[in-house]
């Protein structure tokens, strides 16, 4: 079987590329000829291993509202390539430019739905009609948590198959011990790491977060809060955090390589995700991977995350705004990390890649089967 994905790449950085470069190894190792179409500034064709070869796409320098021309152009120029793939598979707003190509077998991801973002009646209905325009004529349509399916279902009048976000397991561990991966990092073995992953930019609670960690910091003096992250909150959250007496415990890092991420995580004691103000429905993929980690993880009650956080079994679910519930979750996540860490390995076994790839594969076969 020959499987085209749209997008891909062979060095992932948001939820769509990791989806699609962890789905594209599964696959490729199981002997399905994989390829993938990234959006780029050249053209070349680039061998990741005997089944999966990456074919980026020149096209203009697009960016915001135009990037959809990128997706349009793209999908023209490699039309042979999809037009004779047994499945073109497309992830999120990507489809877009597959939708109305004259393809037999084509399946959608639907990572997110950007109707959950907005409060607004009008906005969130406006958001609606223009999935209802985009995600059309395609041969199978995938969700991967129920949030987003009940969206769907409303918005679509379709039933997707629920097939979950993975957890690259293997990929998460490491064959270093902790204390010397620490020390690459220049933490020492008697720091508590309080890790969180993601951007810093707003709808993530992260002064609330900062003014939790103050307190928990009054409790454990020992404790460090890492931000590996970037945006455009950086020098607001820094100027927080000297005005609290945090300079030197609140450590900010940058963003580090897909394929290196195993090693903070592996820094980490505990990781803390807050964000609940903003969300397409999806779970982040920065809590997977702590889970995948075998971290206690924190999360926001009011957020998808809750779908893997199970309160008081792996984590703990917290209001955002009280800083008090804050510190108290994350001092109770150190006291009883080994427990929560091993629950959430639990966890993890029912999200690992492997599973989820054998659930596209058989989505594929009865797709192909039955046109």
């Amino acid at each position: 079987m020959r499987v085209v994905l749209f997008p891909s790449t062979d060095k992932p950085w948001d939820g769509i590329e990791v989806y699609s470069y962890e789905l594209a190894k599964r696959l490729s190792k199981k002997g399905i000829e994989v390829i993938g179409i990234r959006i780029g500034r050249s053209d070349r064709t680039k061998i990741i291993n005997d089944n999966f070869k990456l074919i980026d796409v020149k096209t203009p320098n697009f960016h915001n509202i135009m990037y959809f021309a990128r997706i349009l152009i793209s999908s023209l120029r490699t039309f042979n390539v999809l037009k004779d793939a047994d499945i073109v598979h497309a992830i999120g707003g990507y489809y877009a430019g597959i939708e109305l190509l004259p393809i037999k077998r084509k399946v959608v991801t639907i990572i997110g739905a950007s109707s959950l973002r907005e409060k607004s009646f009008f906005k969130r209905n406006l958001r609606r009609f223009y999935m209802s325009l985009l995600y059309r004529n395609a041969s199978a349509y995938i969700v991967p948590n129920e949030i987003i399916m009940k969206e769907i279902k409303k918005c679509l009048k379709i039933n997707p198959f629920l097939i979950p976000l993975g957890i690259d397991t293997d990929g998460l561990r490491t064959n270093e011990s902790r204390s010397k991966i620490r020390s690459e990092f220049g933490f020492n073995d008697n720091d508590i790491i309080i890790l969180y992953l993601g951007q810093l930019v707003n709808g993530k609670r992260l002064p609330e977060l900062i003014k939790g960690f103050a307190i928990l910091s009054r409790r454990i003096p020992e404790a460090k809060l890492v931000l590996v992250a970037w945006g455009y909150l950086k020098n607001h959250l820094e100027s927080l955090s000297k005005s609290l007496g945090l300079d030197n415990k609140v450590i900010f890092m940058n963003p580090i390589p897909y394929e290196r991420r195993k090693y903070i995580y592996n820094t980490a004691d505990v990781f803390v995700m807050l964000g609940d103000s903003f969300g397409d429905g999806g779970i982040s993929n920065a809590v997977l991977d702590a889970i995948g980690s075998g971290l206690p993880v924190i999360v926001s009650k009011n957020s998808p995350n809750y779908l893997v956080v199970k309160n008081n079994f792996n984590g703990y679910l917290v209001d955002p705004t009280d800083y008090n519930q804050i510190a108290d979750a994350i001092f109770k996540a150190i006291i009883n990390r080994q427990e929560l860490g091993k629950n959430s390995l639990y966890i993890a076994e029912n999200f690992e890649w492997d599973k989820v790839a054998l659930q596209i594969m058989k989505l594929y076969e009865t797709v192909y089967s039955s046109q």
